[in-house]
C-alpha cells in the first residue's frame, strides 16, 4: 500500500492524475451506478459523454471523491503526493484539490448572502484567505466569467447562464487543483452553452466534464484531449473527440434501430 498524507503536508499539485484501479460504485438500493473499472486520466481537458443512465455521474463522483467506490481503489496524486478518496483522513484534501460543478447548482447559502460577491468572499474566508487575496480572486472570476457587472446582485435575481457561470466561478474561488464538471451548460440555448463552455475552457485549470453536447466537445478552440463514452456502466471506447463522437453516434442509432425492432 502507498503512503498517504496528512492535510497539513500536502502542497496543492498544480494538475492531477486520477486513477481508479478496478473501481465501481453500487447505491444503496443495489443499482450499479458503474461497474469496476480501471483508468487513468492525466490530460488538462477531458470529456465523458453517454445516454442518460450509462454512468458518467456516477464516474463523476468517483473522480471528485463525492462517491465511495463499492470495489477498488480511486487515487488522486500530483507533485508526489497520493490522496485515497476513501481515506477519512484524506477527504478534506481531496476536497481542496478538485472543485465540484452540478449543472447550475451553487451552495444554498448563497441565496441567503446580501449579493454573490459577499457569498463567494464567505465561503474563501473558511479556506482562511487572507483578505486581498480573497477580493483580487473574486474580482479576477468574475471578470472571466462575466458576473463583474452583477457582483451587487442576489443569487436568485440571476438568470440561467448567470448561475452557470457562477457555479464554474464558485467552485474556481479556492484554486483548485482540478474541476469536475456534471453538464455545466444543461438546459441552455446555443448561444448560453456558447458562453459557458468559452468560459470554461478558456481558464487555465485541469478539467474533466461530462456533457451531452457533442458539438462542444470537437470544437478546436475548447481543445479536448480525449472523450470517454459510457455505455451500460462500463467505459466503451477512449479517444479522441471526434472518434468518440462517430462511435456515440453510431451507438444511438443501433440503439433505436434494436427498440424498433423489438416494438
Amino acid at each position: 500500500m502507498g503512503f498517504f498524507f496528512s492535510r497539513k503536508a500536502v502542497a496543492k499539485p498544480a494538475s492531477l492524475t486520477f486513477t481508479l484501479a478496478g473501481a465501481g460504485h453500487v447505491y444503496d438500493d443495489g443499482h450499479v451506478g458503474l461497474n469496476p473499472t480501471d483508468l487513468t486520466i492525466t490530460e488538462k481537458r477531458v470529456a465523458i459523454i453517454g445516454l442518460n443512465g450509462s454512468g458518467k455521474s456516477t464516474l463523476l463522483g468517483l473522480l471528485d471523491g463525492s462517491l465511495k467506490p463499492s470495489a477498488g481503489t480511486v487515487t488522486l496524486s500530483g507533485e508526489g503526493a497520493t490522496l485515497d478518496t476513501s481515506s477519512k483522513k484524506d477527504l478534506k484534501t481531496v476536497d481542496e484539490w478538485v472543485g465540484k460543478v452540478r449543472r447550475e447548482e451553487i451552495p444554498n447559502v448563497f441565496y441567503r448572502a446580501d449579493n454573490i460577491a459577499a457569498a463567494v468572499d464567505e465561503s474563501l474566508k473558511k479556506h482562511k484567505i487572507a483578505d486581498a487575496e480573497r477580493a483580487a480572486r473574486i474580482g479576477n472570476l468574475f471578470a472571466h466569467f462575466g458576473l463583474q457587472r452583477m457582483r451587487q446582485a442576489k443569487a436568485a435575481e440571476l438568470d440561467s447562464e448567470k448561475r452557470h457561470l457562477l457555479a464554474i466561478a464558485a467552485a474556481l474561488a479556492f484554486d483548485p487543483s482540478a474541476i469536475v464538471a456534471d453538464e455545466p451548460s444543461k438546459g441552455l440555448d446555443e448561444i448560453g452553452t456558447r458562453h459557458v463552455a468559452e468560459a470554461l475552457f478558456t481558464y487555465d485549470k485541469q478539467v474533466i466534464v461530462a456533457t451531452h453536447d457533442t458539438d462542444m466537445i470537437v470544437r478546436p478552440e475548447y481543445a479536448i484531449d480525449r472523450t470517454l463514452v459510457l455505455d451500460a456502466q462500463h467505459v466503451v471506447f477512449d479517444g479522441s473527440p471526434e472518434e468518440a463522437v462517430d462511435f456515440y453516434m453510431d451507438l444511438i442509432r443501433k440503439r433505436y434501430e434494436a427498440a424498433k425492432s423489438a416494438a
